[in-house]
């Protein structure tokens, strides 16, 4: 399982890396793009919380299918509730800057879960 998580972590860096050159590029080619100017610290918050998630759902994963889709559910609400609210109180604080807040975190959350649950299932495939 270790080496599961292992080669999770060097492969979702290498995509989470993948999308801070692109978001770096669209900050300084692209400024009509409306990306926030917190889209370094809504990445690492996605990646260091998508990691955490991975992990958790991992060790759900070789045991009865029950118990894998009550944590896959427990977890992705709690996500949702937290990033809800984390997108409340920032657009609450930060006027200004809350729909490009908003829509960046969105793209991130959709790109970071995305990875994360194509992951699960080539790991749920391989189980099979």
């Amino acid at each position: 399982m270790k080496n599961l998580i292992a080669n999770f972590i060097k492969n979702f860096s290498l995509y989470t890396g993948a999308i801070f050159i692109l978001s770096f590029i669209i900050q300084i080619w692209m400024p009509n793009i409306p990306i926030s100017s917190a889209w370094l610290f809504i990445l690492i918050f996605m990646y260091l919380f998508t990691l955490a998630a991975f992990t958790i759902l991992v060790k759900y994963i070789y045991t009865k299918i029950t118990y894998f889709a009550n944590a896959f559910m427990l977890v992705n609400f709690s996500k949702l509730v937290l990033f809800s609210v984390i997108i409340f109180i920032y657009a609450w604080l930060v006027r200004d800057d809350a729909i490009s807040f908003t829509i960046t975190f969105f793209v991130y959350y959709l790109l970071l879960t995305t990875y994360e649950i194509v992951a699960l299932l080539k790991l749920q495939n391989k189980k099979s």
